[in-house]
């Protein structure tokens, strides 16, 4: 194979994630990544992977700083990091199989990332007045409540939601088993006795109707018998908190959000929290301590010597 055709050793990398079992979604996220770095290097005129220099991944990262997307916003600093990450794989990957001598992407830092906090953390209040909007009178409505107990309880992503089956639910002991999520891990969950009780007649009564096939393992269920689409808990989700009246953008991941900031501020263990949330890294979910001012507030309001003066 010639060492220097940029398309074979893309696809040979590509390749390579397949037979380390990489996810699928992994995969053609690193394909599409490689595609626009590609379009760069022909920009360049760089036709050889030894062309490939340090100069030029740099010009591409400021490239990716410059860029705006199709929203008419600069690119975020996590999309030009993952960017840059997928070039640092593919290089790494030449080096180690010796078609580069030297990996010119080896010491060019990322950008660093803005520590920003979730926003739109529900309330407890918020929270209940979303969840309590759905007409349990009816099937949809009752599925739709059911779903959001859910979300709400665990703190599961959208996704994670959305590929759960029959098999992996234990409203007896109070366990959800999330299979292959992000990053591909299993992992086991509690459940809430609110959202047991909400899935178990959920299960029993109300999914009944909404299934059209005995074989269909799928545990939330479309209009038309099959498993949600990949929106239609979004779409949900926006609508009960608009009919709910709550101003803030409100999307699946806030309940994720919000799940995670309320039992932190209830005194939760944050490496607990961290196994819930699926979080690989404990940086992940200490986001979250950011975010429970309330405690602060309380020892401001204690200590701080202007808090003791009258008007």
């Amino acid at each position: 194979m010639p060492q220097d055709n940029l398309t074979l050793l893309r696809d040979e990398y590509i390749q390579s994630l397949k037979v380390r079992n990489r996810a699928k979604r992994t995969i053609e996220a690193r394909t599409f990544m490689l595609e626009k770095f590609f379009d760069h290097l022909q920009s360049c005129q760089v036709d050889r992977v030894n062309a490939i220099s340090k100069g030029i991944i740099l010009d591409y990262q400021t490239e990716l700083y410059q860029t705006i997307n199709k929203r008419g916003q600069p690119n975020s600093v996590s999309y030009q990091n993952s960017m840059l990450s997928a070039v640092k794989a593919f290089l790494r990957f030449l080096k180690e199989h010796d078609y580069i001598a030297r990996n010119p992407s080896l010491d060019i830092p990322y950008a660093k990332v803005p520590k920003t906090l979730p926003r739109g953390i529900l309330t407890k209040i918020e929270a209940r007045r979303i969840i309590d909007t759905p007409d349990t009178g009816c099937a949809l409505g009752y599925r739709d409540r059911t779903i959001m107990e859910v979300l709400y309880t665990t703190g599961i992503r959208k996704q994670e939601l959305n590929n759960l089956n029959l098999s992996d639910v234990d409203y007896h002991d109070g366990f959800l088993r999330i299979d292959q999520g992000k990053g591909r891990k299993d992992r086991i969950v509690p459940l809430g006795r609110i959202a047991c009780r909400y899935l178990e007649n959920y299960i029993k009564s109300v999914r009944p109707e909404l299934n059209k096939d005995p074989y269909n393992n799928a545990l939330f269920l479309s209009t038309r018998g099959n498993r949600l689409s990949k929106n239609i808990v979004w779409e949900l989700v926006k609508k009960y908190a608009k009919q709910a009246k709550i101003k803030k953008n409100i999307s699946p991941h806030t309940f994720r959000h919000s799940c995670a900031t309320a039992m932190l501020k209830n005194k939760a263990d944050i490496r607990a929290v961290q196994e819930l949330l699926g979080h690989e890294s404990l940086e992940s979910t200490q986001v979250y301590t950011r975010v429970t001012i309330g405690d602060l507030k309380e020892v401001h309001r204690r200590c701080h010597p202007r808090e003791k003066e009258k008007d």
